[in-house]
C-alpha cells in the first residue's frame, strides 16, 4: 500500500493503535508526503484528532510548519509523545511553544533529562509557573530549586497566577521557611525582578511578594538601595508600597537619607495624593528623628504647594512650620516661588514665612492673559485656474468647511475657462470623487456632483469617469432613504448651481464665507446681490438663505443704509430675515432658535449578557417631522434633521447655521453625551466644541448642557478642552456661568456622574486670576444650591467653595447657608463645614 493510502486509512479508520508503528517507519520523502496530505484536507475536509497533531508533530520539518497544521486546542497524549520519541524527535521541538504548553513542567524536565531537547530560559520560567503539581516539582529534580525556580524572577510568567487555590506566595514563602531555597537571595531577587520592566501586573505581584516574606530592619537595610531604585520606574503605583517598606528603618542610623531624598526627588511633583501622603509622612519622620535634616526636607518638599489638594498642602505647611526655621532665608525665597499657588489654609499657616509685602498685585495681570480662542480671518476667493485645480486635488480632504464653497464659487466663475486637456489636471479630483462611490451623507453627494460635472463638460470621457458613470446617479436622482433632511436641502443647493453651470451664467456663489470659520459680512453679500440685480436673475433659493444664516450681526445698521442705497425694493426684500428682527421668532418654534430645550434626568436599561443594568442619562427632547412639504425653508430642512449625522457633515451643518446650532448640538448631545457611563466619539466631541468656540457666540442652555458633559467626561484630552473653554468664558459678560452652575449641580444631585471627576478640574484653576476665583465662587454656589442631598464626595465641593472663600474674602452665600445647615450632621461634612461657618465670622 502507498504511504498516502496507508496514512489516509489509518485516519479516517481512526486506527489509534497503529498510528505511533506507522510515523516510525517513515522516511523523510514519507514524512513530505504525509505533511502534504495534513495540509491539503486539514480544515477543508478533515478534522482534527489525535491522529492528524501526531502526524503533525513527526512530520514537520519546522516549528512554523508544526504550527500552522497543528491546533492550539487540541492536547496530545503524553504516552503516545514518548513512544513517538523513543524512535525520533524533531530537531525543533524545544523551540515550540505551542507543544511544550501541552505538557507540565515535569514531563518536559523528564524529557530534558533523557537529552531529547534543550528548553531557552524563558520557557522553563512559563512552563514551572503554570504547573500546577507543586507538591512534586521542588522534589522530583535538583535543578529545579537549584536553576529554574530563579528564573521565575528573571522572565515574565504566570507567577502571578492561582492554580486550584495555590499562591506562588505561599510556595516560596514555605520553601523559605524550609529552608530549602535561600531567603537573603529570594528577596533582593524580588526587587530585581521589578526593573526588569515586567507589567504592571508582575511589579505589583514582586513587591507585594517581597513584603509578604516580613523582611526585617536589618533585611531592609541591606536592600535599600534596590528599594530606592524602583522610584525610577514608571509605574508609579509601585511607590506608596515601597515607601511602606521602607517607613520602618527611616529612623535608624545606617539607613541612607541623602540617597532616599535624590531618588524620590521628583515624586513631589506627582498628581497621585497616595504617593504624595506618603512621602510627606516619611519626610515628616525624617525630620522628627534627625535635626540636620531640616532645612533640606523643608526644602524638598515645597513642590506639594503645586498641588491642589487641600489636605495635601495642610500638611506640607505644618512640617514647614513645626521643623523649618523661622528665619532661614532660604526657606522664605524658595516659599515665595510657590506663594501664588497657595491655597488658603496653608498661607494661613506659612504667613510668617511669607514676605511681609501685602500683595494686592493684579493676580489677572500676572496670571492669566485673556487670548480669543479664535481669530476671525479673511477668506481670499479662488480667481486662476491654477489654484482652482490645486483646491480641487484638496476637496475630499476634510481641510476647511469653506473650501467647498470656494471651489462651487470658483466653478461657476472659471466654468467657461476650461480647455479639454485642463480637465486631465482634474483627474485626481474625479479619482478621489470616485473612491466616495460607497460613502454616504456630503461627501457622496459632493462626489456625485462633481461627477457630473465631468461628465456633462469632458468631451471625450477619461476612464475614470467612464467607470463612475456606472457607480454613480445623475445630480438629479441623487436621493438616499437613510439620509438626514439637511442633504436633500444641500442635494437643492447642489441641483440650482449645477443649473448655473449648465447654462454658463456667471454669477457670485452668495453663501461663500468671507471670514472664518463661516462668516459672511452684510456689505459683500449686498455687493454680491447687486450683481444679481444688474443682470435681472434671481438667486439660488438655498444659496440665499444660507447666505442670510451665515451674515454675522454686525454692522447692520450701516448695512441696512447701504441696502436702500444699493438694491431695489425686490432685491432689498431678500435681506428681510437680516434686518427684520422677529423675522425668525415668526416663522420658527423657539427652542429651535434660542436652544432652551427641554430636558430631564432619568435611568436607561443597559443589557449585557443575561444582566440588566440602569445607568444615568440625561436627554434633550426633541420633536422632528420625517416630512416636509415642497417649500419648505433651508431651517426647516435643518431644524428636521433627525438622523444622525457624522462628523464632518455636523460641523457642516455648525457651519451651515452658526446662529441657530443648537439643535444640531442637541443631536450630537444625546447621541453622544447623554450618559456619563457610556460616552462616544471622544474625537468627534472634541472637534465639535472647538468647531463651536471659533464661532465666538453666546452660549445657548444646549451649549451650557454640552460643556456640563465635557467637563464630567472619563477621557481627559476632552475634558481638558472642556475646562479650557470654562476658562476661557467663564469671566466673559455673555456667559451665564450660573446657570452652567445649576445644570451640573441637578446632574450631581442625580448622580449622574461621579463628582471627582468634576473637582479634580477645576481644583487646578483655583487662583488662575482674581476674576475667576469669583467667577468659581459664583459657580460653585449655583452648583450647591441645586444639589438637593449629600451626595458621594460632596465634601471636595464644599472644600473648593471654602477656598474659594478664602480667596475671595467673601461671606458665604445665603443659599449656601440653608443647604449646609441640612448637611452639618453628617459625619463626613462636618469638619469642612464647620471650617465655612469659621470662615464665615472672620469676614463678619
Amino acid at each position: 500500500m502507498l504511504i498516502n493510502e496507508e496514512f489516509k486509512a489509518i485516519y479516517l479508520n481512526y486506527r489509534i493503535k497503529d498510528i505511533i508503528p506507522f510515523l516510525k517507519k517513515l522516511t523523510p520523502k514519507d514524512k513530505q508526503e504525509v505533511a502534504a496530505i495534513l495540509k491539503k484536507n486539514i480544515n477543508k475536509e478533515w478534522g482534527h484528532n489525535t491522529i492528524s497533531v501526531l502526524a503533525a508533530l513527526a512530520c514537520s520539518k519546522t516549528k512554523e510548519e508544526y504550527e500552522k497544521m497543528r491546533p492550539g486546542y487540541h492536547s496530545i497524549p503524553v504516552e503516545l509523545v514518548d513512544d513517538l520519541f523513543e524512535a525520533y524527535i524533531p530537531d525543533w521541538i524545544g523551540e515550540s511553544h505551542l507543544f511544550l504548553y501541552g505538557f507540565d513542567y515535569l514531563k518536559v524536565l523528564e524529557w530534558v533529562q533523557k537529552e531529547y531537547l534543550t528548553l531557552p530560559n524563558d520557557i522553563w520560567a512559563s512552563l514551572l509557573s503554570s504547573s500546577s503539581r507543586a507538591e512534586e516539582i521542588f522534589s522530583a529534580y535538583p535543578v529545579t530549586l537549584e536553576l529554574h525556580i530563579w528564573l521565575l524572577f528573571e522572565h515574565e510568567c504566570s507567577i502571578t497566577s492561582s492554580y486550584q487555590n495555590r499562591s506562588w506566595k505561599d510556595v516560596l514563602k514555605i520553601l523559605v521557611e524550609e529552608k530549602k531555597i535561600n531567603r537573603s537571595r529570594i528577596l533582593k531577587a524580588s526587587l530585581a525582578a521589578i526593573n526588569f520592566n515586567f507589567s504592571k501586573e508582575h511589579n505589583t505581584w514582586f513587591l507585594e511578594f517581597f513584603a509578604y516574606l516580613e523582611p526585617g530592619h536589618e533585611e531592609i537595610l541591606d536592600l535599600q538601595d534596590e528599594l530606592f531604585m524602583i522610584f525610577h520606574s514608571t509605574q508609579y503605583s509601585l511607590f506608596p508600597g515601597v515607601i511602606k517598606i521602607i517607613n520602618p528603618i527611616i529612623a535608624e542610623k545606617d539607613f541612607k537619607t541623602e540617597d532616599f531624598l535624590q531618588a524620590t526627588a521628583t515624586l513631589m511633583t506627582l498628581p497621585t495624593k497616595n504617593i504624595v501622603n506618603a512621602l510627606l509622612l516619611a519626610l515628616e519622620k525624617i525630620a522628627k528623628e534627625n535635626q540636620t535634616y531640616h532645612e533640606a526636607i523643608c526644602l524638598f518638599l515645597l513642590p506639594v504647594f503645586l498641588n491642589k489638594d487641600k489636605a495635601l498642602q495642610t500638611k506640607g505647611a505644618k512640617i514647614i512650620v513645626k521643623y523649618g526655621d523661622l528665619y532661614s532665608e532660604k526657606i522664605r525665597e524658595e516659599l515665595t516661588f510657590y506663594k501664588e499657588f497657595l491655597l488658603s489654609d496653608a498661607q494661613n499657616l506659612l504667613k510668617k514665612y511669607l514676605v511681609e509685602k501685602e500683595t494686592k498685585d493684579n493676580k489677572e495681570e500676572r496670571n492669566y492673559e485673556a487670548v480669543p480662542w479664535h481669530l476671525s480671518q479673511p477668506i481670499s476667493s479662488v480667481e486662476t485656474l491654477d489654484d482652482f485645480i490645486f483646491l480641487s486635488s484638496q476637496l475630499f480632504n476634510n481641510n476647511e468647511n469653506h473650501h467647498i464653497d470656494l471651489f462651487l464659487d470658483a466653478l461657476i466663475k472659471l466654468n467657461d475657462s476650461f480647455e479639454e486637456d485642463h480637465f486631465s489636471h482634474l483627474e485626481p479630483a474625479f479619482k478621489a470623487a470616485f473612491k466616495r462611490k460607497e460613502t454616504v451623507g456630503f461627501q457622496h453627494l459632493l462626489a456625485t456632483f462633481l461627477i457630473n460635472y465631468g461628465l456633462l463638460k469632458q468631451k471625450k470621457k477619461s476612464q475614470v469617469l467612464l467607470d463612475a458613470h456606472l457607480g454613480f446617479p445623475t445630480l438629479e436622482n441623487w436621493s438616499e432613504k437613510r439620509t438626514p433632511l439637511i442633504f436633500k436641502a444641500y442635494h437643492q443647493l447642489l441641483l440650482g448651481i449645477f443649473e448655473f453651470l449648465k447654462q454658463n451664467k456667471k454669477l457670485p456663489l452668495l453663501s461663500v464665507p468671507d471670514h472664518t470659520p463661516c462668516w459672511i459680512s452684510i456689505h459683500t453679500l449686498i455687493d454680491k446681490l447687486k450683481i444679481y440685480q444688474e443682470q435681472n436673475e434671481k438667486p439660488i433659493s438655498f444659496d440665499l438663505q444660507i447666505a442670510i444664516l451665515r451674515v454675522k450681526k454686525e454692522n447692520l445698521k450701516k448695512g441696512e443704509q447701504y441696502a436702500k442705497q444699493q438694491l431695489k425694493e425686490e432685491y432689498f426684500e431678500f435681506l428681510s430675515p437680516v434686518f427684520e428682527q422677529t423675522y425668525f421668532t415668526d416663522h420658527y418654534e423657539k427652542e429651535y432658535l434660542d436652544g432652551n430645550f427641554s430636558w430631564k434626568l432619568d435611568y436607561k436599561k443597559i443589557y449585557k449578557w443575561n444582566n440588566t443594568e440602569e445607568v444615568a442619562q440625561s436627554l434633550l427632547s426633541l420633536e422632528n417631522h420625517k416630512e416636509l412639504p415642497e417649500n419648505a425653508s433651508f431651517l426647516n430642512y435643518f431644524f428636521n434633521s433627525y438622523h444622525t449625522l457624522d462628523q464632518d457633515d455636523l460641523i457642516r451643518a455648525l457651519y451651515t447655521v452658526p446662529y441657530f446650532s443648537g439643535s444640531v448640538t442637541a443631536r450630537k448631545y444625546n447621541g453622544d453625551l447623554s450618559c456619563a457611563m457610556y460616552q462616544y466619539d471622544v474625537k468627534g466631541n472634541i472637534e465639535f466644541l472647538d468647531a463651536w468656540m471659533k464661532l465666538d457666540l453666546p452660549f445657548q442652555p444646549v451649549h451650557y448642557l454640552f460643556l456640563s458633559a465635557g467637563l464630567f467626561h472619563k477621557d481627559k484630552t476632552f475634558s481638558g478642552i472642556a475646562f479650557e473653554v470654562l476658562i476661557n468664558k467663564a469671566v466673559s459678560e455673555d456667559f451665564n456661568i450660573q446657570e452652567l452652575g445649576i445644570i451640573i449641580g441637578k446632574k450631581i444631585n442625580f448622580e449622574w456622574a461621579p463628582v471627582k471627576r468634576f473637582t479634580d478640574g477645576l481644583s487646578g484653576f483655583i487662583n488662575l486670576s482674581t476674576s475667576h476665583n469669583k467667577a468659581f465662587e459664583r459657580l460653585l454656589i449655583s452648583i450647591l444650591s441645586a444639589v438637593e442631598k449629600p451626595v458621594f464626595n460632596l465634601k471636595k465641593l464644599l472644600e473648593l467653595y471654602y477656598e474659594l472663600l478664602n480667596q475671595n474674602r467673601t461671606a458665604v452665600d445665603e443659599k449656601v447657608s440653608e443647604v449646609l445647615k441640612e448637611w452639618e450632621n453628617e459625619n463626613n461634612l462636618k469638619k469642612i463645614i464647620l471650617q465655612i461657618k469659621t470662615n464665615e465670622r472672620k469676614t463678619l
